[in-house]
């Protein structure tokens, strides 16, 4: 009787566990709603209002980004070098909008925003012949607005970077699980699982332009400096040898938004080039629209000589 009562009351605890998740979503996903009513021309013209002012000057999107540009673009002179920030910047916000609209609908009515795919049988006919498939994107626009497509297209198992604010966690975890898609944090345990979902023959998808943690990267070249990064990509193909493609998402002059899909060279296997490739076709897919790239980001804050910190005082 008293172990009836036990799992009675496991039963109880874990059907309201389950609704304090609902109402979290459904209080999230209309939050989201609400501001996705804005339309995009719209919030455009209020950006363009407060870069024009000049404002943006002041905030740390744009002392961090011209940083990272200057070390990118060291060649590019002044006056241009202000333009591209200031156009980065703007590009920022907007894409900040685009995982707001996102978050606050549906994959069906997020993915109308998509104007054209490039390559979009290269997802299709790789996931078809089951090899598993190894899916790395990169920070160019809104990475959940991305992300949303490629499950609405296959099931994924991804890495995400941990929201320390927990409600906002919940939600977008939610989010980013459609389609029996799974979404793993960061972490050691987190590339275990990947690992074991590429072995099975899944879509597994992460960013790989981010800083690693300590021990989990190493010093490769990015734009001629010495940066700490991933070699996840490199090792996960060499041990499975699966197909490995680059989706990237980028804008265009009428603000139209596609995404670009590319198969990686065979030198991901190839233990003499590997090492260096990832992040030189980073740097190609960035160059293609530079001020698409999340230049926000300290992406250098572990570069070799560890002593020289760019970012000191931001």
């Amino acid at each position: 009787m008293l172990l009836f009562g036990n799992k009675q009351f496991i039963c109880t605890n874990i059907d309201n566990y389950i609704l304090d998740l609902s109402f979290i979503f459904n209080k999230m996903q209309l939050i989201f709603y609400f501001f996705s009513w804005i339309p995009k021309t719209l919030f455009i013209g209020l950006v363009d209002i407060y870069i024009y002012s000049g404002l943006f000057r002041f905030s740390k999107l744009y002392k961090i980004s011209i940083v990272n540009l200057q070390i990118a673009y060291p060649d590019i002179n002044n006056n241009n070098m202000q333009l591209l920030v200031r156009m980065s910047v703007r590009e920022s916000i907007i894409s900040a909008y685009e995982t707001i609209y996102t978050w606050g609908n549906s994959e069906f009515v997020s993915n109308k925003l998509i104007f054209k795919i490039e390559n979009n049988f290269l997802i299709k006919n790789n996931f078809k012949k089951q090899q598993g498939l190894i899916c790395v994107a990169i920070h160019n626009r809104s990475v959940d607005m991305l992300l949303t497509w490629i499950n609405s297209q296959v099931p994924t198992v991804s890495l995400y970077k941990k929201i320390k604010n927990k409600t906002l966690e919940a939600f977008v975890k939610n989010k980013r699980e459609i389609n029996n898609s799974t979404s793993v944090e960061t972490s050691i345990a987190g590339v275990r699982k990947i690992y074991k979902a590429l072995k099975q023959k899944k879509v597994i998808c992460f960013a790989a332009d981010q800083v690693p943690k300590r021990g989990m990267g190493e010093h490769i070249d990015f734009y001629k400096r010495k940066a700490y990064s991933t070699t996840l990509v490199q090792n996960l193909a060499t041990k499975t040898k699966s197909p490995t493609v680059y989706f990237c998402m980028n804008s265009n002059i009428n603000n139209f938004l596609y995404i670009s899909i590319k198969q990686c060279s065979d030198d991901i296997y190839d233990d003499s080039k590997h090492l260096q490739l990832v992040n030189s076709d980073i740097e190609k897919m960035i160059n293609k629209r530079p001020i698409d790239y999340s230049w926000e980001y300290k992406r250098f804050k572990r570069s070799l000589p560890i002593n020289q910190n760019p970012y000191l005082g931001i």
